[in-house]
This record gives structure tokens, C-alpha cells and sequence, in this order.
């Protein structure tokens, strides 16, 4: 992947990965109409399980080319972080990723990091401000830190006031991300949050719901 990627490597899979977001549109309307087709169904449900993960990866997937991975992407996404040792499900997961992408190549790394990147960050952009919205308290940015490679090691790199990062290495998907986050927003308006059934994710480096029930109404 271009994060973990330094010189030549990381220019070369950076742009693979900025051609292929250029290359989906504006994302906003399709996130929107997924959206509603979902909450058509429910009175009461979690945003988090049902919402916040599933239409933004599901729509960047389909803009992608590749069928609803969401499933397989959210448990490879819960494994990515660096206070988790990825397990059995979250490898079988990747190979299907793999499987879904045609090849195990640089384009193929370059969709599923979108995806896999695209999935926390995006859910807690929508979760958090879902929360501020109709409760009225700020939460913040969802994402506190992220991840580089440095002379061969991982290093923790702190994004306090800088949500997407700053400089060569800004998240490239930003301006998607806030479509997706602002079309699945719009479809959830006629929402109330559901009294005392908001939990939060327990994570060094994440600060956003883990629940976030809403009623119709």
C-alpha cells in the first residue's frame, strides 16, 4: 500500500490510488439513495452496524467495479489497526478481497486500501456528526492517528486538527469521504437518537460511536 511505501514506491501507488478516485464521480447521490433504501425498512435501528460502514464501502466498492465487499472489508478494517493482531477471519476475509479484485497486484492493493481506509474513518465522519447533530455535543474528528513506515518500522503519527492528514501523504479520498458522509446524512433527516443507547469505540486511535441507535420520528 503507498502509506506503508516510501520514494518511488509510494509516488507510483499513490497515484494508482488517486486515478482510480478520480475516476468514481461524486459519490454523494448514490450514498444517499442507498442510505434510504436501508432506513426504509426500519423504525429503530444501530447507525453504526446497519449504515455508517456498509453504504460508504458498498458505494465506493460499486463505483470501484467490485460487488458489495462491505462485510469482508469491515473485518479486514477492524484488524488494521496497530493495537490488533489480525486473526483467522480477518486473513480468509483479505483473500477474498483478493479474489473479488481479480489479482493479488498493485491495483488490486490500491482498491482494497481505499476500502479498508475508507471504512473507520468514513463511519466515524458519519457517526460523529450524526451524534452532534441531534444531541447537540461536539465530538470531534474520528480518526486521532495514523500509521507510516519509517526506515522499515511502523511509526504512530498523531492528526490532532488535521483529520486528513496534511502534505505528500494527505488522505487522497478526502473530498470522497465527505461526499459519502454528507449523502448518508441527508437520508438519515426524520431521525431522533434512541435515549441512552450510544456506546463509544475503545480505541487508542479512533473516537467515534461503536452504537448509535436512532428512531424514526
Amino acid at each position: 500500500m503507498a502509506r506503508f511505501s516510501n520514494g518511488p514506491d509510494h509516488i507510483r501507488r499513490r497515484a494508482l490510488a488517486l486515478s482510480l478516485l478520480d475516476s468514481v464521480g461524486d459519490l454523494r447521490e448514490a450514498a444517499f439513495a442507498r442510505t434510504r433504501e436501508i432506513v426504509a425498512g426500519f423504525e429503530t435501528f444501530d447507525v453504526m452496524a446497519e449504515i455508517a460502514r456498509p453504504v460508504p464501502v458498498g458505494t465506493l466498492a460499486s463505483a470501484l467495479g467490485l460487488p458489495d465487499v462491505s462485510a469482508d472489508v469491515a473485518l479486514v478494517a477492524a484488524a488494521y489497526h496497530p493495537h490488533v493482531v489480525p486473526g483467522a477471519a480477518a486473513e480468509a476475509a483479505l483473500g477474498r478481497l483478493i479474489t473479488a479484485c481479480g489479482a493479488a497486484d498493485e491495483l488490486a492493493a490500491a482498491r482494497i486500501g481505499l476500502l479498508v481506509q475508507a471504512c473507520d474513518a468514513t463511519a466515524g465522519l458519519i457517526g460523529n456528526e450524526l451524534f452532534a447533530w441531534l444531541s447537540g455535543k461536539a465530538v470531534g474528528q474520528p480518526v486521532l492517528a495514523t500509521r507510516r513506515r519509517i526506515g522499515g518500522e511502523d511509526v504512530t503519527v498523531p492528526l490532532a486538527g488535521t483529520p486528513f492528514g496534511a502534505g505528500p501523504r494527505a488522505c487522497p479520498g478526502s473530498r470522497h469521504a465527505n461526499a459519502l458522509a454528507t449523502g448518508v446524512l441527508a437520508a438519515l433527516r426524520g431521525f431522533r437518537l434512541t435515549a441512552g443507547e450510544t456506546t463509544w469505540v475503545s480505541s487508542p486511535n479512533l473516537r467515534m460511536p461503536a452504537v448509535l441507535r436512532v428512531t424514526r420520528g
